[in-house]
């Protein structure tokens, strides 16, 4: 970089079916390289591209918290223009404004917010096959959403991570919120939580699904939470139908689960 460095804080959503999840990697198409790749566009060196979550291969976002790092001086409306001018289709740049080097978006960050959506009726959806999990099979909402409260508080989620060379041991953590309702023949389960396991997201999706489904009672999860042990809990929701909604890195400003579905937003 050169001698002086100019931060930026992005919002940025994105379409994750055709990328290889965030993490930039030089032999598949990621959205953080392809955000890279843009903003060095306008940067004399390397940009650096910094975000708040590695979100997997086939997941999307509607606010992920990215830091760009550039050796040029921007106005951020004007940045936010150019990035978007620049990035493909399936990246949006939602917003952008100054911030410094001691923000970041990952080390920062004290609640997440995810959502995940199932189509949840007889025929596959015509416009939702890409963002969402088809399930033909009617699910019981009412008993998936008081089966989810078993997980609300600070618990030792082993039972719900799927192992990753780069997990941490550490799988303590804490869902401030979690709610599972219906939209027509959406199911919508959104969780908020101060951070969250590989995978865990997903897991805790599966296995509400296999209470939907009445394969797995719901007075089981306590027991299944106690267990540490993934292979008590229920299947892995597939990627498509996972949104990372929104990030706070303001602890005076809690996130809550809302009543509308955050990707139509209705």
């Amino acid at each position: 970089m050169g001698d002086e460095s100019f931060y930026y804080r992005l919002v940025v959503a994105y379409d994750g079916t055709r990328f290889h999840g965030w993490q930039e990697n030089a032999e598949v198409r990621t959205v953080q390289g392809e955000l890279r790749n843009a903003a060095t566009v306008l940067s004399e060196n390397l940009a650096i591209v910094e975000g708040s979550s590695r979100t997997d291969t086939g997941v999307h976002a509607l606010g992920h918290l990215v830091r760009v790092q550039l050796d040029r001086n921007h106005e951020p409306e004007e940045l936010q223009k150019s990035l978007q001018g620049i990035t493909p289709d399936d990246i949006e740049i939602v917003s952008c404004e100054r911030t410094s080097a001691e923000w970041h978006p990952r080390f920062n960050a004290v609640a997440k917010r995810y959502l995940y959506r199932i189509w949840n009726g007889p025929r596959k959806s015509l416009f939702d096959g890409e963002t969402s999990w088809w399930i033909r099979a009617d699910l019981d909402v009412e008993a998936m959403h008081e089966a989810g409260q078993s997980l609300v508080g600070r618990h030792d989620f082993a039972s719900f991570r799927t192992r990753s060379k780069d997990e941490p041991e550490d799988t303590v953590r804490t869902i401030h919120e979690l709610k599972v309702h219906s939209r027509g023949q959406h199911i919508l389960i959104q969780v908020v939580g101060d951070g969250f396991l590989y995978r865990m997201v997903r897991n805790i999706t599966g296995t509400l699904v296999d209470v939907g489904r009445g394969q797995i009672s719901g007075d089981q999860i306590p027991r299944i939470l106690e267990a540490t042990d993934r292979r008590e809990a229920g299947i892995t929701a597939p990627s498509e139908g996972l949104f990372l909604v929104e990030v706070s890195t303001d602890s005076d400003r809690a996130l809550h689960c809302t009543e509308t579905d955050p990707f139509l937003g209705r």
